[in-house]
């Protein structure tokens, strides 16, 4: 094989691989609601899915819808056959973005878009290497087939159900995480905590409502609450006080209509499974609300969980050679002025 002329000509190839993944970043397909048979995962993964096999089809590729939860695209013959699994579904974009998260904009050496490493531009890399094999005429040992699933961000149910339609290939590897090798990956288990009629009888204030995140599996880096407040001044001296004592927080007050006021807390957002990249908006907002006097459910959650990602606090905190620390997210906040919960 020439490895020169392989180089050469995904090379010339670069400016379509960007123009075409610039098509894919535009697309927001965060896996959502059923909205038709052929949609489980709502109608941005459904685009995001036509749009793949579109592309893979025009490449010369054989390909395959299977009920909108995933779709491959094929090339090759053997008596095995290589997978190459990725995945069209994104988190939701979250907050702090410099650039437009659905844009695909080149800044800097560097394409800006939710998706663009996690997962939609390491599929469109693989889809671009079997093209380059296929027009080259490279000879395959196997079969190669590039899987395409709609739901590996929250839950996996794409792979169960195509494991269950459509034989699955004999060995493969993911283009996603640490790429182009991780020998592990970290399971998970979310859990979704409730308290029901929060009693602030006594409290030094009384929270309205709260909330923080979109999904679970991100950092949520921005948080608010609506307490009851008469004097946004003397509000604001006690946020700033806070401030000080913590390293990193960034707390603001504005008032929220009479005899209300909106605290804002804002970190930064990261994936849940790199909490040590990002700073917790949800614990910060939590641990800000226990020392201006919030009721003990607050206190609770600002104690056990707030900003660490380790679970030290919740007494699960462990570690092994193969898959480091564990890490543990505040993902989800909500509270409605009665029942609060988080994930």
């Amino acid at each position: 094989m020439d490895l020169k002329k392989l180089d050469m000509l995904i090379d010339s190839w670069q400016q379509e691989i960007f123009d075409k993944l610039k098509t894919w970043i535009a697309i927001d397909s965060v896996s959502g609601e059923r909205t038709a048979p052929n949609a489980p995962f709502g109608d941005g993964c459904r685009r995001a899915l036509d749009l793949f096999l579109k592309d893979a089809a025009e490449m010369g590729f054989d390909t395959l819808d299977v009920d909108g939860y995933a779709g491959h695209a094929q090339f090759g013959q053997g008596e095995k056959t290589l997978g190459i699994l990725a995945h069209l579904d994104i988190v939701p974009a979250g907050d702090g973005w410099t650039h437009d998260p659905f844009g695909g904009e080149i800044a800097d050496g560097k394409c800006f878009g939710r998706g663009t490493i996690d997962d939609k531009g390491p599929l469109l890399g693989a889809l671009y290497a079997l093209k380059a094999v296929k027009q080259l005429g490279i000879p395959l040992k196997h079969g190669v087939r590039v899987i395409a699933g709609c739901d590996e961000e929250t839950g996996m149910s794409d792979m169960r159900y195509y494991a269950s339609k459509v034989q699955v290939p004999d060995y493969g590897f993911s283009p996603d995480a640490e790429f182009p090798l991780i020998n592990i990956e970290k399971g998970g288990l979310n859990l979704n905590l409730h308290a029901d009629h929060v009693d602030q009888s006594g409290a030094g204030i009384r929270v309205l409502s709260a909330e923080a995140g979109e999904r679970i599996n991100v950092v949520p880096g921005i948080a608010t609450a609506v307490i009851e407040c008469t004097d946004l001044a003397v509000l604001r001296e006690k946020l700033t006080q806070i401030c000080a004592a913590h390293e990193g927080f960034d707390l603001a007050a504005q008032m929220d209509g009479e005899g209300k006021a909106t605290i804002t807390a804002t970190g930064v957002g990261a994936h849940a499974s790199m909490p040590h990249l990002g700073v917790n908006a949800a614990g910060m907002l939590l641990i800000a609300l226990k020392e201006l006097g919030a009721a003990d459910a607050f206190c609770a959650l600002a104690d056990a969980l707030g900003m660490e990602g380790n679970g030290a606090s919740l007494g699960i905190q462990c570690a092994d050679e193969l898959s480091g620390e564990l890490t543990c997210n505040l993902g989800l906040l909500r509270f409605d002025g009665e029942d609060l919960s988080c994930g």
